[in-house]
């Protein structure tokens, strides 16, 4: 079995946005592949609460490849990021 390396143009890259939840929280967010079937063509952005890491992860499932989910990212308003948030689901 051959395994070839993706071309960079085709690696995110990786930026990490941080943000406070609406309890005050602090939360770290990153884009990455997703865990699951088809992860390469489904990104997910996991949230680490910086306050209190034994906070559950929390994940968010972007439906776009992972470039095109990381470029999204680095553009998202900070109110935007806040909403992906709400709607993640615990890990």
């Amino acid at each position: 079995m051959n395994q070839e390396r993706r071309d960079d143009s085709e690696t995110p890259r990786m930026e990490t946005r941080t943000f406070t939840d609406d309890q005050g929280r602090r939360w770290a967010g990153s884009v990455m592949s997703g865990r699951f079937r088809g992860g390469e063509e489904n990104a997910e952005v996991i949230f680490v609460c910086e306050d209190t890491p034994s906070e559950t992860k929390r994940f968010a499932r972007l439906d776009r490849a992972p470039v095109e989910a990381a470029n999204e990212w680095r553009g998202m308003a900070e109110e935007q990021v806040r909403d992906l948030f709400r709607g993640s689901e615990p890990a």
